[in-house]
């Protein structure tokens, strides 16, 4: 997968713990078929397949930045508070 260029983004968002819980849950459980899903069928499947690769890529990098905050999907996932 190509790595789109030297230039990083840098994102700062603040979100409620129940937020921050539900980001965690979904960057979690996105798996590819479902990076997949969201993109035009019609385009090449190599392009898609490197474009899914960019998807998991950011969910797990989201995923990790949420972990080093101690935030857990855990109790939002059964209760719906964080």
């Amino acid at each position: 997968m190509s790595s789109g260029g030297a230039r990083t983004i840098t994102l700062t968002v603040e979100l409620s713990p129940e937020q921050a819980a539900a980001l965690c849950r979904l960057t979690d459980k996105t798996a590819f078929s479902e990076a997949m899903a969201v993109l035009y069928p019609h385009l090449p499947r190599e392009l898609r397949v490197d474009q899914a690769g960019h998807i998991m890529q950011a969910c797990a990098r989201v995923h990790e930045a949420l972990g080093e905050l101690h935030v857990s999907a855990w109790p939002w996932i059964d209760t719906g508070r964080a």
